[in-house]
């Protein structure tokens, strides 16, 4: 092995340790399920330009049941109709606070949601990275939503730092 090589090793070591020193033990995967309700208040619209989709922002507020006991509130931007034939597209953020199986605290929820002209869907909704407050300081995780009968029910798949 050349000395170059040898030299980066011996730097790559060090930084290896000291990662694996800064990242903490985790709680096993947990899942805090129930249902929640959401209201959607617009705060702005344009119409679609040329060739394009209108977009939207709206207020949101939601409250949940289950697993996790709070409310949610925040701020979504779409783009298009989200109806057959027709494509569209959102993001959101929403910031929860209450308890997650009785954790005091809250996070930072981020969408990312689009749908093909075909109906096709896709769906990625996870906790912002540092965002947890409370005892659920170091809260990570996804957060996945199904519709049905008009009801709306979450599955929070979620770790948390060991202590």
């Amino acid at each position: 092995m050349s000395r170059r090589w040898l030299l980066l090793a011996r730097l790559a070591l060090p930084i290896t340790l000291i990662a694996a020193a800064q990242s903490p033990e985790r709680t096993p995967m947990h899942h805090a399920t129930g249902t929640f309700e959401v209201k959607m208040t617009p705060e702005a619209q344009a119409d679609a330009p040329t060739g394009g989709l209108p977009t939207s922002r709206m207020g949101i507020a939601k409250t949940f049941n289950g697993g996790m006991n709070g409310t949610a509130s925040g701020t979504m931007l779409a783009a298009g109709t989200p109806k057959p034939g027709q494509p569209a597209g959102y993001v959101a953020i929403d910031q929860f606070s209450g308890s997650v199986d009785g954790k005091a605290g809250g996070f930072l929820l981020l969408h990312r949601g689009t749908i093909d002209k075909a109906g096709g869907s896709d769906l990625s909704v996870i906790i912002a990275p540092d965002s947890g407050t409370g005892a659920l300081e170091g809260i990570t995780g996804s957060f996945a939503i199904k519709i049905e009968g008009g009801v709306h029910q979450y599955d929070l798949a979620y770790t948390l730092p060991a202590k």
